[in-house]
């Protein structure tokens, strides 16, 4: 039985060649064993630059722009997209022995263009009597070079860059009229990855043209664009969360409320509709009764984790940033591959994920947009709020800004226990504000080994001193024991009635999960009417039973052992429940999420 990490995984987390992410007023980087999501950053980074099968070459991410037969891929049809996304990764982080050149590949990427300004099909006619899908596919991928080539002259400042960027723009203004009648928004609205989502999406890369060029011709169009987004229903769900990501870099260009409320009014539909997943994302494709709603997608659960995160960082609203991180630890670390890549696993309504006859590995989209968002989480374990340094997630790090630097450590793989650790610090107050999550029943915080008695306010311990090099807080954080009914009701375990049918376990931030892989005996046939017994004496004190997790799992405090009778037998037996994230890490199981349970 495989439970273990691939050796590959091992290496590279001893290697601890990670990323190094900007931020407001400072640098993060997240390099230490015990650190899942830098471990996930390298295993999805390395997949990319390194990774075979198909092997990511200059000329496979051209294809699509140059549709040399030569070359012939899956989706260049979408033209542009494989390498704005391309752009938008590796704009973000650096791999040490990437055989690809970021700038040259631009300069190929440009030397692509139309004199139109479009990538791709030349032959293509914008005349709104003959749009068909294909005409969608080639915006979608313009739309995302767009973005791809905005992502890149933010860091490089190349001309060349935003000079194809203002002609590409050009382009998309151009044939934006022939899209936005309302007898075209009607034949697209419900018509999947070639729907009228492909080109709402383009909303995010006019945007970015916007900022870089204050051309307000982009910024206008942006602005009417993404209001024709067909009401929430049978749409692909990447396509439609990443039009609302571009609504909200529209409302920080603009600080406009009015973009602000209809993110806000969006993302409200969808976590209050039953296309919200217990695992904390969306199927592929919104609508209740679609054919197509039976998997998850990478770039989907990436675009709602990031759609958090600004939500937060616009609203200061913690039920944002709790949404953000259950979805990074569940449903974004579960939908990662032991190979590094992201894509779909199909989810089943009423047990959880099933194994499915071919693994979904989107190298062609997911595995851009996943590494995107790991990226962008990694942005946001520290921000700076009214000069206070706020530890948001709790994933290791290294912060240095010009008042302070810190390293924030796990202790052990086995305990939710961080050591912060102060490297720097000047002679004036500083203050370190710690978050207190929801999740856990209590978080106490030793200051050089001291407790502090400090009360939260808005979710955070704020600490004000003078710090001085080797200060230390350690901070302890005690899970809490949450039961989720079928209908999406949290209910502690005091809460919980004597008997409970499909309901879900979560401890701490993470999502519980019996699969047929670790836990083989409890999914063996016939396994619907399992029970599993919950020790009344036991979870009253706070105790909770481990179990043995691998010596190379950086998420061993949330192993957990439960005595359970099996449908089929009558003997009293123990099942391991473990992170649903921790799948990745060996073959593809089934995963079962909903369970019943009995006090006892």
């Amino acid at each position: 039985m495989h439970i273990e990490r691939n050796i590959n995984s091992i290496i590279a987390i001893m290697i601890m060649v990670l990323t190094s992410c900007s931020q407001v007023k400072g640098q993060i980087s997240s390099t230490q064993v015990n650190d899942e999501l830098g471990t996930r950053i390298k295993m999805a980074s390395e997949r990319l630059v390194f990774g075979k099968e198909p092997e990511i070459t200059e000329d496979f991410l051209l294809a699509c722009i140059t549709l040399d037969p030569k070359f012939s891929r899956r989706f260049t049809e979408y033209s542009g997209d494989q390498c704005g996304r391309y752009l938008s990764t590796f704009s973000r982080i650096t791999v040490k022995g990437n055989p690809i050149d970021l700038h040259n590949l631009v300069k190929k990427i440009v030397a692509t263009q139309k004199p139109d300004g479009r990538f791709g099909n030349a032959e293509l006619i914008f005349d709104p009597t003959k749009l068909t899908g294909n005409h969608m596919a080639l915006l979608w991928g313009n739309g995302r070079l767009l973005t791809g080539l905005m992502d890149y002259y933010a860091v490089s400042k190349n001309r060349e860059a935003l000079m194809a960027a203002e002609k590409l723009g050009r382009f998309l203004t151009g044939v934006a009229q022939s899209c936005m009648r309302p007898k075209i928004i009607e034949k697209f609205k419900t018509m999947g990855a070639m729907g009228f989502i492909c080109f709402t999406q383009i909303t995010d890369g006019l945007v970015k043209l916007y900022v870089q060029t204050s051309d307000q011709k982009y910024l206008a169009l942006a602005g009417s664009i993404y209001k024709l987004l067909p009401a929430f229903g049978n749409q692909h769900s990447h396509g439609y969360l990443n039009t609302v990501l571009g609504v909200m870099g529209l409302y920080k260009a603009t600080k406009d409320t009015i973009h602000l409320n209809f993110a806000k009014h969006i993302y409200q539909q969808v976590v209050s509709s039953s296309n919200y997943l217990i695992s904390g994302g969306v199927p592929e494709y919104f609508g209740e009764h679609s054919p197509n709603n039976c998997r998850d997608e990478g770039c989907s659960e990436a675009d709602f984790m990031m759609l958090s995160l600004e939500l937060w960082k616009a609203t200061h609203k913690m039920d944002y940033l709790d949404r953000a991180e259950y979805c990074l630890f569940n449903e974004l670390m579960f939908n990662q591959f032991n190979s590094g890549d992201f894509g779909s696993h199909n989810i089943d309504e009423k047990s959880g994920f099933s194994a499915a006859h071919s693994q979904g590995r989107c190298w062609w989209c997911c595995d851009y947009h996943g590494l995107q968002a790991m990226i962008e989480a990694g942005n946001s374990i520290v921000t700076v709020q009214n000069g206070a340094k706020q530890l948001n997630l709790y994933c290791c790090t290294k912060y240095k800004d010009a008042d302070i630097a810190f390293t924030l450590l796990k202790a052990t793989g086995n305990e939710a226990i961080y050591n912060l650790e102060i490297d720097s610090c000047g002679n004036s107050e500083q203050v370190l504000a710690l978050r207190t999550p929801s999740w856990s029943a209590r978080t106490s915080v030793l200051m050089n080994g001291k407790e502090t008695i400090v009360k939260p306010e808005n979710g955070y311990v704020h600490l004000k001193q003078v710090w001085k090099k080797g200060d230390r807080l350690t901070i302890n954080l005690i899970y809490k024991l949450q039961l989720i009914t079928f209908d999406r009701k949290s209910l502690s375990f005091a809460e919980m009635p004597e008997k409970l049918t499909k309901a879900a376990l979560r401890y701490g931030p993470y999502l519980m999960a019996v699969d047929d892989i670790y836990s083989t005996p409890f999914m063996a046939e016939p396994s619907d009417g399992n029970i599993i017994y919950l020790q009344e004496k036991d979870l009253v004190a706070g105790k909770v039973e481990k179990a043995r997790a691998p010596l190379t799992s950086n998420l061993g405090e949330a192993y957990l052992q439960f005595d359970y009778k099996h449908e089929g037998y009558y003997a009293i037996g123990k099942v391991k429940m473990r992170p649903m994230s921790e799948v990745t890490y060996g073959p593809l199981p089934n995963v079962q999420l909903w369970f019943n349970f009995e006090k006892k």
